[in-house]
């Protein structure tokens, strides 16, 4: 089953008979880069020590895997951190996706968005992700952010696009 097959049965995701999925994403990987060098640092560092403390003193053997269980538990929170955000956007509505046991999940409907922005920082240019916020109508509504997402001026395209298109248009990006 391939990705968009699951992620049109993902009960989480309301498609109607005529939606189609327009842009799906996750953060940008560059976004968990200080938590794989930290889990690399711990890998090394801790087999450093070990080695150390093993040529003084007598360990047992499974403290010789502790800092590689160290540094797979980073790199399994970072990665399933990651993971848990989807974010989506169809031809009629947008949504973000938080979550695996517990679930959020923000729904707008495009009609309701009434502008887009686009930031990166200097760093963010040159990796290749930033945010794109939509902004929807009224000062108590919630506004929807796809944070650190990779190539933003592509979701900015894609949803500029759909909320340009007249109503009658087919729904086609």
């Amino acid at each position: 089953m391939s990705s968009t097959d699951r992620l049109q049965s993902a009960d989480w995701l309301t498609l109607s008979g005529d939606d189609t999925i327009e842009w799906t994403g996750r953060p940008s990987l560059f976004t968990i880069a200080p938590q794989i060098i930290a889990a690399f640092v711990v890998a090394v560092g801790g087999a450093f020590v070990v080695s150390l403390l093993g040529s003084a003193v007598a360990l047992p053997a499974f403290v010789h895997l502790l800092p590689l269980v160290a540094a797979l538990a980073v790199l399994g929170v970072a990665g399933l951190r990651w993971y848990r955000i989807r974010y989506v956007i169809t031809s009629s509505e947008v949504y973000i996706k938080r979550g695996f046991v517990s679930l959020d999940v923000d729904q707008i409907r495009l009609a309701r968005i009434q502008n887009t922005t686009l930031s990166q920082s200097l760093v963010e240019r040159i990796l290749g992700y930033g945010d794109v916020t939509a902004y929807t109508a009224g000062s108590d509504t919630l506004n929807i952010e796809f944070r650190a997402v990779p190539n933003p001026a592509r979701v900015n395209e894609t949803l500029s696009t759909l909320l340009n298109r007249s109503p009658s248009e087919p729904a086609t990006v």
